[in-house]
C-alpha cells in the first residue's frame, strides 16, 4: 500500500522529505501534494541545490503550478494557513505540518476539517496532539479512531527515547539525566536579532554561530510521555554552532549494577534486532560530521559508555537532526496511514 502524503512547508525538514522519498525505490509513501509561501521556481531551486545535502541526485523543475521531481509532479499551492489548503483535491491522506509555525493540535486539525486530509502528522514537540508517538518505543500505542493529530516529538526526543528504552527493558532505569547539543537550526540567526526570538528566550535570537546558547526545551517531559516507566527526568538542551550532527547524552541508575561491554553489547543487539533502521551502532571513534545522512534516529557511540559499581549509567549518542527525524515523520505517516481504510481512487506519484 502507498499512502499519499502532503507537506506543508518545504523547509529544512520538507526538503529532506522529498529527498528520501524520490531516492527510496519503495518509500511505501507518495507525494502528491505540498504547500509553501515561496514560489515553485524557488521550492524547485531549493531542492536542487543544498549547502548541506549537496545537489540533488536527479531532477527537479517547476511547471506551472507543480514540482516535477524525477519525472513526477507534486501540486504545490501557495496558501498562508493550513485551513486553507485543499488537501482532498489531490486524494491527500496524511499531512505532515513541517512549517513549525502550526504546532498546536487545533490549529494542526485544520488540515482535516477544512482541508479534507485524514491525518496530520506535527514535525515538532506539539502543543496538545491526540498522541506523542515515538517510533521504537511507544508508536504501537497509535489508536485510529482517537489518534487523528499525532507529534513524534522533536529529533533530540528520539535520538534519548531510543537509548532509554534499551536500558529499560535490559536494565531497568531510573533516576535519568539527559543533555542535548544540537546542531544550528532554521531559526536560527546570522546575526543577533532579539526580534521573534523563538519561544520568548531571547537567548535564541543570539549569532547562532558565536556561541553555545541554552535552550529551554522540555526533552525529559517528552522522553517519559513514550517511556512512562522511568519516572522524573532532568535535562538540559544547548544549541551548538555546527551545521549538522547533533548529540545526546543519558545518564541514570540501572536496577542493578552493570558493566561497560553489556550495556554496549545490549545497543549493538538492539540496532541489530527490534530497533533495527531506528538506532544505529558504530564502533568507530566518531564525530557530529560522521552523522550526516544517517537515517536513524540514533547513531550510538560505544566509546561513551560509562558505568559504576552502584548501578550508574552513561550512554551517547549521535543524530543527524534533520535526516533521521525526517525519516521518523515518514515512518509515522506509514503508520498511520496504512491503518486507515483503503479509499476509492486511491493516490499516488503523477507522472508527466
Amino acid at each position: 500500500m502507498t499512502v499519499a502524503i502532503g507537506i506543508n512547508g518545504l523547509g529544512r525538514i520538507g526538503r529532506s522529505l522529498t529527498r528520501i522519498v524520490a531516492a527510496a525505490p519503495n518509500p511505501g509513501v507518495s507525494i502528491v501534494a505540498v504547500n509553501d509561501i515561496a514560489s515553485t521556481e524557488k521550492l524547485a531551486y531549493g531542492l536542487r541545490r543544498d549547502s548541506i545535502r549537496g545537489s540533488f541526485p536527479g531532477t527537479v523543475t517547476a511547471r506551472g503550478d507543480h514540482l516535477v521531481v524525477n519525472d513526477h509532479a507534486i501540486r504545490a499551492y501557495r496558501q498562508e494557513r493550513p485551513e486553507r489548503i485543499p488537501w482532498a483535491d489531490q486524494g491527500v491522506e496524511v499531512v505532515i505540518e513541517a512549517t513549525g509555525r502550526f504546532r498546536a493540535g487545533g490549529t494542526a486539525r485544520s488540515h482535516i476539517s477544512h482541508g479534507g486530509a485524514r491525518k496530520v502528522v506535527i514535525s515538532a514537540s506539539a502543543d496538545n496532539p491526540d498522541a506523542f508517538l515515538v517510533m521504537g518505543a511507544n508508536h504501537t500505542s497509535y489508536d485510529r479512531e482517537a489518534h487523528d493529530v499525532v507529534s513524534p516529538a522533536s529529533c533530540g526526543v528520539n535520538a534519548l527515547t531510543v537509548m532509554a528504552k534499551v536500558l529499560l527493558d535490559r536494565f531497568g532505569l531510573g533516576s535519568v539525566n539527559t543533555s542535548v547539543m544540537l546542531a544550528a537550526q532554521g531559526w536560527g540567526r546570522v546575526q543577533d536579532s532579539l526580534i521573534g526570538a523563538s519561544r520568548d528566550d531571547p537567548r535564541l535570537g543570539r549569532a547562532t554561530g558565536e556561541s553555545i546558547i541554552p535552550h529551554n526545551h522540555v526533552v525529559g517531559d517528552l522522553v517519559r510521555v513514550a517511556l512512562p516507566e522511568i519516572g522524573e527526568m532532568r535535562y538540559s538542551y544547548y544549541c551548538v554552532p555546527t551545521p549538522i550532527g547533533s548529540l545526546a547524552e543519558l545518564s541514570g541508575q540501572t536496577a542493578r549494577p552493570v558493566s561497560v561491554e553489556e550495556v554496549n553489547r545490549a545497543m549493538a543487539e538492539a540496532a541489530a534486532g527490534p530497533l533495527r533502521g531506528i538506532l544505529a551502532y558504530d564502533p568507530d571513534p566518531t564525530v557530529s560530521i560522521d552523522v550526516k545522512n544517517n537515517p536513524a534516529s540514533c547513531l550510538f557511540d560505544p566509546s561513551g559508555t560509562q558505568t559504576t559499581a552502584d548501578g550508574g549509567v552513561k550512554v551517547r549518542g549521535w543524530f543527524d537532526n534533520e535526516w533521521g527525524f525526517s525519516n521518523r515523520l515518514l515512518d509515522l505517516a506509514r503508520l498511520i496511514g496504512e491503518r486507515l481504510p483503503v479509499p476509492s481512487g486511491h493516490a499516488s506519484w503523477s507522472a508527466v
